[in-house]
């Protein structure tokens, strides 16, 4: 599954219908990648973009096996061993305010890509009223890759009649899209939808046969155009 789709689960799950003055928590960007070469500290700049004063929560998780049937999401102990500094953890966004949130990383590149997710969301404060009662509370969860120092390996591409499947036997993800799906020899095409794929992870585009395929790749900010 995509960040993208995973994210709008998220803000789909934790909403409810809403007055038009609910307060708005907005992000600069909502992806941190680590790569091999730059930094390993990144700050988020959160909004409070609406007219009521806003208590906001951030929770860290480690994604393991990412993008696999085998995937699952850890809560980060920020202690002193912890690899991953996230700061601050709650604060008190005022109408109109901003703040940073610091993510870094502390210690050595991992040898294969670690995933993070960080859970910025909003957090119910007192109910003055009948008309509060119902909020909007739309949170992120960003994503934070930490990239080896070398990337080795590549992405296996194994097609058939009807589909066309990626394995990543490297040690970090690539991202896939603008993707299309062409007839050969006509311009009719469809657009396919965006994928991360993580390093193990399978991933098949199907209905392929008679088509030409086509996605840009990135890989740690390296932009290509593969067609399949």
């Amino acid at each position: 599954m995509s960040w993208l789709r995973k994210m709008i689960l998220f803000m789909v799950m934790i909403g409810t219908w809403a007055t038009p003055l609910s307060a708005n928590l907005v992000l600069d960007k909502v992806i941190i990648d680590f790569r091999s070469g730059d930094t390993t500290r990144g700050d988020i700049e959160l909004l409070n973009d609406g007219g009521e004063r806003l208590y906001v929560a951030i929770e860290p998780f480690e994604i393991l096996h990412s993008g696999t049937d085998r995937e699952e999401r850890v809560a980060l102990d920020l202690s002193e061993d912890a690899d991953l500094f996230v700061s601050p953890r709650r604060l008190i966004l005022e109408p109109g305010e901003r703040r940073q949130l610091r993510i870094a990383l502390l210690g050595q590149r991992p040898a294969v890509e670690r995933v993070f997710r960080v859970r910025v969301r909003p957090v119910v404060g007192q109910v003055t009223s009948e008309e509060d009662g119902l909020k909007l509370l739309v949170g992120y969860d960003t994503l934070v890759l930490v990239r080896p120092e070398r990337t080795s390996g590549s992405v296996e591409i194994v097609k058939d009649e009807s589909s066309i499947t990626l394995v990543n036997r490297s040690n970090s993800s690539f991202e896939y899209f603008k993707g299309r799906a062409c007839q050969i020899n006509t311009e009719n095409c469809d657009d396919l939808p965006p994928n991360r794929l993580h390093p193990g992870e399978r991933w098949t585009i199907n209905n392929v046969d008679g088509k030409s395929i086509e996605y840009t790749r990135s890989a740690s900010g390296r932009l290509e155009t593969l067609t399949f």
